[in-house]
């Protein structure tokens, strides 16, 4: 009896010590404090962090090499690639990018949720973008890359040469945008 005892002790103790040294969940607290710490905040008058992350085509954007510069962020929903009876938000941003992109570089970087991977690479590759796109998506096997504070979309940010948000326009159809660039393109502030 004696051996038997021991064993379940020492199994008992064994048990004991590994449910000790299971990593613990985070609480809600901790979770949120991750997730704002991962934020880039493209709100009006912030300056965002630094962030990278590869493109569809598979290089990689740094935001970094954009410093001392003016450039462009456009946020958009990823079903706003396929245009629709009263909007086509890829023809709006390819016009904005033909007017202005040789002088401004731009990103674009689509939101939302794919559970159809082959269905999304068929919607960029229709687009036929001339500037670089980061998929943002979440889905069942990803998350998304970069965590932006935007909740209306299409987006369109501009940061200034110091890394302040100067612009940020939701909507589509706007000139509003085009007009912010054409009159720093003019007083050759670039």
């Amino acid at each position: 009896m004696n051996k038997i005892t021991t064993v379940v002790y020492a199994f008992l103790a064994i048990l004991i010590l590994a449910c000790n040294e299971a990593p613990k969940e985070k609480t809600m607290k901790e979770q949120l404090a991750e997730l704002n710490k991962s934020k880039i905040d493209l709100l009006m008058g912030a300056t965002p962090k630094d962030f990278s992350t590869k493109t569809i085509d598979g290089t990689l954007f740094n935001s970094k090499d954009y410093k001392g510069k003016y450039w462009a962020i456009f946020v958009y929903d990823k079903n706003s690639l396929t245009k629709t009876e009263s909007y086509d938000m890829v023809a709006e941003l390819k016009q904005t990018h033909q007017l202005f992109g040789d002088k401004i570089p731009m990103i674009g970087i689509a939101n939302g949720f794919s559970d159809d991977e082959n269905a999304l690479k068929a919607m960029f590759a229709s687009a036929k973008f001339d500037f670089k796109q980061i998929d943002n998506t979440q889905g069942p096997a990803k998350e998304s890359k970069v965590n932006d504070n935007v909740f209306c979309t299409p987006a369109k940010i501009l940061i200034d040469p110091n890394g302040k948000v100067v612009y940020n326009g939701c909507g589509g159809k706007t000139e509003t945008f085009n007009y912010k660039l054409d009159s720093l393109i003019k007083a050759d502030k670039l």
